[in-house]
């Protein structure tokens, strides 16, 4: 979430207009920042807790895991599509996160409204100077575009049905090719807010495809949020001893309780560090009493992460970017979609360890915070983190919307998508 709220906050520093949208348990966590919320149908954190979706995370299954989120949001379909066109139609220009392409596409279409796709993940945009992140076990040209069309033609399979259904009940054409190439045509700007540091931009895409750096929350901004504070008992924690790793999961949360809580208490058994443990959406139990394991739900990772000496998580942009930008060596445990490739350039660029949570376990994940703290990691982490500090994330990306809505003042919606682990390709 925080990525939208730094990009609202950079558009309206510059006299624009912004309503933010997204599932109403975000409601008092976006206002909180001054930002106006239209809410989107649904409780995002109830739907992966439900039963059925503690289930399908519990067995760790990549491909379960998408089905159950498609499946999930086809129940929801028709309020969250009505949501979508009432909050789509109060605005003149949409800036979109690209999960929620099948619906949000045709809004704009229908009510011929531009549109501005974002994405926090490795780029879908096909080029011949690497492979998409799931295929790369060869690189060169011809094979590296190859990879990208494959995913594409994954991506139609999965949301051709229902995009169509959406399009047809909006009295709109039904699409014979695919929605990713039929949205290419427009040329809509399309922004890649992760930093180049770690993924440079391809120099055979075209010119509406960016690269801008990661979008951050301005410090002044964030210090104003009740959510930058620390309670008395963490305070007093942290200082009681040396820093501690830092382990959350956020909103992906964990299905399997006994082997995550199991590994917590072998690593305070077999080693001395301190462990921040912070539950996220998780419903974890049975956590062992032990003097170096602070519990908690919700943190702010820009206040407590430059407190910690290691982060261990499951590999969402947003969070990889706070802890490299605060020097923090990483250990990616990824569970499904973009995960696993930030996993990768993790390793690759040498910022840390990458763990698959299917193989995960306590000597793995000791291994690796042994390894994350050696000093050739640290020093590496200590390069990417001053040139990610050096980005401009943030102030790129308002500046290539400007340019694209025609430098106009003007009333735009952020649409958020509606789950984190929703795949785009």
């Amino acid at each position: 979430m925080q990525p939208y709220i730094a990009l609202a906050l950079g558009l309206m520093d510059k006299g624009h207009q912004v309503t933010l949208s997204a599932p109403s348990d975000f409601k008092g966590f976006v206002e909180g920042f001054g930002v106006s919320f239209e809410g989107l149908y649904g409780n995002a954190e109830e739907a992966m807790n439900s039963p059925e979706g503690v289930s399908v995370l519990q067995s760790e299954n990549t491909i379960k895991l998408m089905r159950h989120f498609f499946k999930v949001l086809n129940n929801m379909k028709v309020p969250l599509r009505k949501s979508y066109f009432n909050a789509i139609s109060k605005v003149d220009y949409i800036i979109a996160n690209s999960a929620t392409l099948p619906i949000v596409s045709a809004i704009a279409e229908k009510q011929n409204k531009k549109i501005v796709l974002t994405y926090f993940m490795p780029p879908v945009v096909p080029t011949t100077e690497f492979p998409l992140g799931d295929f790369d076990f060869l690189n060169f040209s011809w094979y590296n575009k190859l990879t990208y069309k494959i995913a594409h033609l994954f991506y139609w399979k999965f949301v051709k049905q229902e995009t169509n259904e959406y399009r047809q009940e909006l009295g709109l054409p039904v699409l014979k090719e695919n929605l990713v190439t039929h949205i290419n045509r427009q040329k809509p700007l399309d922004l890649y807010c992760i930093s180049p540091t770690l993924i440079p931009q391809p120099e055979d895409w075209e010119s509406h495809h960016k690269i801008t750096g990661f979008l951050t929350v301005p410090n002044q901004k964030r210090e104003t949020h009740s959510f930058d504070k620390i309670t008395p008992e963490l305070t007093e924690w942290l200082e009681q001893g040396d820093k501690p790793i830092y382990i959350g999961f956020g909103s992906n949360g964990v299905g399997n309780k006994e082997k995550f809580t199991t590994i917590l208490t072998k690593i305070l058994d077999k080693t001395d560090e301190r462990i921040l443990f912070c539950t996220g959406w998780s419903l974890l139990e049975n956590f062992p009493k032990h003097k170096n394991l602070f519990i908690t739900k919700y943190v702010n990772h820009e206040t407590i992460l430059p407190k910690c000496k290691v982060g261990v998580f499951h590999g969402g942009a947003g969070t990889l970017a706070t802890m490299l930008r605060n020097n923090l060596p990483v250990i990616i445990v990824s569970f499904y979609t973009d995960q696993p490739t930030w996993g990768k350039i993790v390793e690759h660029k040498k910022l840390g360890a990458h763990i698959p949570v299917k193989s995960l376990t306590t000597d793995k994940l000791i291994s690796a915070i042994q390894l994350a703290q050696t000093n050739n990691i640290k020093n590496n982490v200590s390069a990417v983190g001053q040139s990610i500090r050096n980005e401009n994330g943030l102030g790129n990306a308002v500046n290539e919307i400007e340019k694209y809505f025609d430098n106009k003042k003007y009333d735009t919606q952020c649409c958020m998508k509606v789950y984190r682990s929703i795949p785009t390709v």
